[in-house]
């Protein structure tokens, strides 16, 4: 909330520091920075962007409420929030518990000076109650059952937070030590206390535009002006209500203002809860004269002075009902009964004021439905029977309508109606499973977001079809004309001529539609000219016969078309399943073939044409030789052919005499030749991959790689927007290897080809002095000394 308020309307970010921000939430910087904005920001509610200044040196972080920028432009949504209300928002966040500046002269809000464990539920706790007071200060309390020894007060705040009402007393009770809370008691007539109140006194002298008494700030933002809802006055002739209201005196109020939101539900589930609170909410408070539990306070100081400003509301003064009109008959009015009439008297037996032969033998009473004017005299009879007979009787007897499920709520909408037929539990379970697997069927056609929309659309055309015969049995209209799709064309997004994609009209149906007629406009225009040409001697009345005849002679061969193109598709389909099978058959033997043959090295049967032995022996050949390659790289001269043959030789001597060493030391540990060959394989493949980097770190130093690294890290460095962030440091220094890398790999490659003529080539050809001269002048190798082999075994255990 903190953070929303003191959002920007135009940029929709706010900038702070965790020392800021925790003088507003009344906890240490240290708690915004390892608990506050890691669990925002995990939660996505909050993304945060770390402000540096030029020097690189932390100004603090930039954050933005994702909620609240998601529905900007989005007039409609309740938190696209205008310029105007941005600023009401964070004007009453000053007020109840802004830190106080005093450059700019803001004085500190309410809770300013609430800090530690608690301090920030105590100020939400507060924005809440604050939120939905009412003008004159007083928060509505909500209804329902309390448990014994809870105030109602107390559960009108866990409502709020969304926690256990011991939780929440221990809140009121920091709240009304803080003298930002009140909880008064009414005055009944009789002087006693009646009812407690849960009173906000700043909102209440905000709204009157005095003084408040309940804190260092002189008043709050001011309300909008709105209607007040007028609680109306019991009747004071009404003996009967009064009595009502004098038994109901004991008990809150039975049910919540209209228009306020609140549900009638009991508290003996909130009871059973964990407060959602911040740590220490549920603290011990100190014992003193205040400790008391919440909704058992007493009148306090404050409220004193606001005791006139209170409307007394009577106990039972929502409960009154309307009375009907009094019968001014004998003296027989409403009189302590509440009714207009009277049922005895000395008037006969009949009621005044009733229809005539109302007291007949088969006269039905108000009670058995048979009236036909209605209730006589402001008396309800109860209706026992209903329009439904009497599964509508045993639904009110046993219990309330089933209703649709709640995920098939928009789907079913059309039909939410008749749902309240279906009087067993499993066959809605069934249905249900029914129409769930309809929407499934339509999320793979039309997307998760229009499946249930299509549905409902079908539901509703359906039902108009069915003009003014009534739906009798909702499951067998569902299973049979509901929920089956019925295309007019080949498409599956068809569905009666309409797409289920667009809601638009079918393009497919449109077609076939416009074939038909350009068919029977065909047939009529034939008919036509043969008539016109004497070709065809007809009658006038017996033009429109052969139109029709002809037509269904062409659609009878049209049909015979099509059945004939089915039968051929189907021999077709069949001959390529026979080719298919054929062609599996094939390579199922080519498979038990391969399997079968022979090693092609050793000879070892069964070994898919090379065993394991040999394929790693082949994978060590391949190894030693790129080995060799990289490890003679940057030494060989290009112009020496006989120079570089011997090098080569050599060092591929060394290094077999190497691996056959290390495989030997394997063989006397008593590992078999197929472990033997996987082991020698992995060593040489480790010895080419260290030789390769070697290679290339080399490579990486000549001056053509420097040159690039500087470039590409320079280009980089114009991109960052922040260079003297770390994150910024690291790419720019990626960026250069990548570049050094790169031309190292290019000079490797040009290099190996050289390699590979020069050992190939049986005479020197002429060279191109490109190579390794050039390229690194350092490693260039002279003409091989006496103790040629010495300096290459050297090198292969290098």
């Amino acid at each position: 909330m903190v953070l929303m308020g003191k959002t920007h309307h135009g940029s929709g970010r706010v900038q702070t520091t965790a020392r800021e921000l925790g003088r507003w939430l009344g906890v240490a910087a240290s708690s915004v920075d390892h608990d506050v904005l890691p669990a925002l920001v995990a939660a996505k509610a909050v993304t945060t962007e770390v402000v540096t200044a030029a020097s690189g040196r932390v100004e603090g972080v930039s954050c933005r409420v994702e909620p609240v920028w998601e529905v900007r432009g989005d007039y409609g949504a309740p938190l696209a929030l205008t310029k105007a209300e941005f600023a009401v928002l964070l004007g009453l966040l000053e007020a109840l518990f802004a830190p106080g500046w005093a450059g700019v002269e803001t004085p500190a809000g309410l809770l300013a000076a609430r800090d530690g464990k608690g301090a920030a539920t105590d100020r939400l706790a507060l924005l809440l109650l604050v939120l939905h007071a009412r003008e004159d200060g007083t928060v509505p309390l909500v209804g329902g059952t309390v448990k014994e020894g809870r105030g109602r007060c107390a559960a009108t705040l866990a409502k709020l937070l969304g926690c256990s009402v011991s939780g929440a007393s221990k809140v009121l009770m920091r709240l009304r030590r803080w003298r930002v809370v009140e909880t008064p008691s009414r005055r009944t007539g009789s002087g006693m206390r009646g009812k407690q109140l849960l009173l906000v006194p700043a909102v209440a002298a905000a709204s009157k535009g005095g003084p408040v008494g309940a804190g260092p700030r002189a008043g709050l933002p001011a309300a909008q002006d709105g209607p007040v809802s007028a609680v109306p006055a019991a009747s004071p002739g009404c003996t009967a209500c009064a009595a009502a209201a004098e038994s109901a005196a004991e008990d809150d109020e039975a049910s919540p203002l209209a228009g306020e939101g609140w549900s009638q539900q009991s508290f003996e589930d909130l009871l059973g809860e964990r407060p959602d609170a911040a740590s220490g909410d549920l603290e011990a408070g100190e014992a003193g004269p205040d400790a008391k539990a919440a909704g058992q306070h007493a009148v306090s100081e404050t409220v004193e002075g606001l005791r006139g400003e209170i409307s007394e509301r009577p106990d039972a003064a929502s409960l009154h009902a309307v009375h009907a009109g009094v019968a001014d008959v004998e003296e027989e009015g409403a009189g302590d009964r509440c009714f207009s009439g009277s049922a005895v008297g000395g008037g006969g037996t009949r009621r005044e004021r009733v229809r005539v032969r109302e007291d007949a033998a088969g006269a039905s009473s108000p009670a058995q439905g048979g009236a036909a004017g209605g209730p006589l005299r402001g008396e309800k009879p109860v209706q026992i029977g209903s329009s439904r007979g009497e599964f509508g009787k045993a639904r009110r007897v046993f219990g309330p309508a089933a209703s649709v499920p709640v995920e098939l709520g928009e789907a079913l909408a059309p039909v939410a109606c008749l749902w309240s037929q279906l009087g067993r539990s499993s066959t809605r379970r069934w249905l249900a499973g029914l129409v769930r697997a309809e929407v499934g069927r339509l999320r793979g056609l039309v997307g998760p977001e229009l499946a249930q929309g299509v549905l409902a659309d079908r539901l509703e055309r359906r039902l108009d079809a069915q003009g003014t015969r009534p739906v009798g049995d909702l499951v067998g209209w569902l299973v049979k004309r509901g929920l089956p799709q019925r295309p007019g064309c080949w498409s599956a997004v068809c569905d009666e001529g309409l797409r289920m994609d667009t809601r638009g009209a079918c393009e497919s149906c449109q077609v076939l539609v416009g074939d038909r007629r350009a068919l029977r406009q065909r047939v009529a225009d034939q008919v036509l000219d043969e008539r016109l040409s004497g070709r065809l001697v007809l009658a006038e009345r017996e033009v429109g016969r052969e139109v029709e005849r002809r037509l269904q002679e062409a659609v009878r061969q049209e049909l015979v078309r099509k059945a004939a193109a089915r039968k051929r598709a189907s021999a077709e389909q069949v001959v390529r399943k026979a080719s298919y099978e054929l062609k599996r058959q094939a390579l199922a033997e080519a498979e038990q073939a391969r399997a079968a043959a022979p090693c092609a090295d050793c000879g070892l049967p069964d070994a898919a044409g090379l065993c394991l032995r040999c394929t790693e022996q082949r994978g060590v050949e391949m190894a030693l030789r790129d080995a060799v390659r990289y490890a003679l790289v940057l030494r060989f001269d290009p112009g020496d052919v006989t120079g570089t043959r011997a090098l080569w030789q050599d060092c591929e001597q060394a290094t077999r005499a190497v691996l056959a060493e290390r495989l030997d030391q394997l063989r006397e540990q008593g590992h078999d030749e197929a472990a033997v060959a996987f082991t020698g394989r992995r060593l040489i493949e480790d010895l080419r991959d260290r030789r390769r980097r070697a290679a290339l770190v080399r490579l990486g130093q000549h001056e053509e790689a420097e040159h690039a690294a500087r470039m590409a890290a320079a280009a980089a460095r114009r991109k960052q927007r922040q260079p003297h962030t770390v994150e910024a440091r690291d790419a720019v220094r990626a960026a250069g290897e990548a570049a050094r890398g790169r031309v190292a790999e290019r000079w490797l490659g040009e290099l190996l080809a050289q390699l590979r003529v020069t050992y190939s080539l049986g005479k020197a050809a002429p060279v191109v002095r490109t190579g390794s001269h050039q390229v690194l002048p350092a490693s260039a190798v002279p003409p091989l000394p006496q103790d040629a082999g010495g300096a290459v075994r050297e090198l292969v255990n290098a």
